[in-house]
């Protein structure tokens, strides 16, 4: 009786599994099986990104661009007799330029003495010390610190001997108390090139080069120029903005994506 039992059981179990299966291929062949996704085989090009927008803009540089600048070359008699004149092309669109140094090539710029020592610094302890003395020996050669025309040369009240240029980037300079000019008003010189020597003329007590930086006709500290302890140019950019008669000049750092291409004068 038991094995009969046992028999009846097996063959039970054995139909419930065979019903199990048939519904489960019955049910696959209903629902059909999604393909799988596959990845192209290609390769995509990423795009071409650029990241300038990373790079945050300095205050007041995007606006006001050009290094180099016309300039008057037809000097009147006032611009070659004198020595602090306006010059017609600076503010005459805007009443702010810039002056861009970090652009400027090696052989764009020069120290105006080289080897010179600071005897006598901008305003110091004289308020009214327009320019910074700087000193070697006599009759040393003097250079122009840019390319640019010479504006004046002659001898002219304390200055004595003295030789101002108008640059291609906005900027006058001023060499003075030289005991000999190699230069005449209208000539075009480059920078580093000899314009004359160092000596004592005018109101000087020793011999020496009085060096000034203008902008319109109105001074400003040469320290925003060159370093004077290393003789070096600074590689910033000078906004200079006009109000009323007085000109108000930033010295601002310059990001890499800011720079402009340098300029040539001739």
């Amino acid at each position: 009786m038991a094995s009969r039992t046992y028999n009846t059981f097996i063959i039970l179990s054995l139909i419930f599994l065979l019903g199990c299966r048939t519904r489960q291929n019955h049910l696959q062949a209903i629902v059909p099986q999604q393909p799988q996704p596959s990845l192209p085989k290609m390769n995509i090009p990423l795009p071409n990104t650029s990241f300038q927008f990373l790079l945050p803009p300095s205050p007041g540089l995007t606006e006001y661009v050009s290094p180099h600048k016309p300039i008057t070359q037809n000097f009147s008699s006032r611009e070659i007799n004198h020595l602090s004149v306006e010059d017609p092309l600076r503010f005459k669109d805007s009443n702010t330029e810039l002056i861009d140094l970090s652009s400027l090539q090696t052989d764009e710029y020069a120290f105006p003495l080289p080897n010179a020592k600071v005897i006598s610094p901008y305003g110091g302890r004289r308020r009214n010390h327009t320019g910074v003395d700087i000193k070697t020996f006599a009759n040393d050669t003097i250079v122009a610190a840019f390319d640019g025309i010479v504006r004046m040369s002659k001898r002219y009240a304390a200055y004595g001997n003295v030789i101002v240029i108008r640059h291609y980037n906005g900027l006058e300079t001023i060499y003075s108390h030289n005991s000999k000019n190699f230069v005449k008003p209208g000539d075009k010189v480059k920078a580093g090139q000899a314009i004359a020597l160092t000596g004592r003329t005018g109101r000087a007590t020793t011999e020496h080069l009085h060096f000034e930086t203008r902008i319109n006709g109105e001074h400003f500290n040469p320290n925003l120029i060159f370093n004077f302890r290393t003789r070096e140019l600074r590689r910033k950019c000078l906004i200079c903005t006009k109000r009323g008669n007085n000109t108000i000049i930033r010295s601002l750092d310059v990001m890499p994506h800011q720079k402009q291409s340098s300029y040539h004068a001739f």
